[in-house]
């Protein structure tokens, strides 16, 4: 099981999307949570090209960025697609 946190920038963007949709990324980052390793979940991948160990969640039109280390995963950006690229 892994342990999540966010960064307080985080929470804020989460605040900013549309209801329906917050619902789904916290839905997603709790199936996440339930896991052993991020690559576990079917819509993860790993950033490649980056230093340590960062990931991407896809959900819908929007992308949550962590990073993953000692069972800790922390939560960086949740971005719409168009901007997170």
């Amino acid at each position: 099981m892994l342990r999540v946190f966010f960064h307080p920038r985080t929470e804020k963007q989460i605040l900013r999307i549309r209801k329906s949709i917050r619902t789904n990324i916290l839905d997603s980052i709790s199936e996440l949570q339930m896991l052993d390793h991020p690559l576990q979940h079917r819509r993860v991948i790993k950033l490649s090209g980056r230093d340590g160990e960062d990931f991407r969640l896809r959900v819908g039109d929007y992308r949550v960025k962590f990073s993953f280390q000692n069972n800790v995963v922390r939560i960086n950006r949740v971005e719409h697609r168009q901007v997170g690229y």
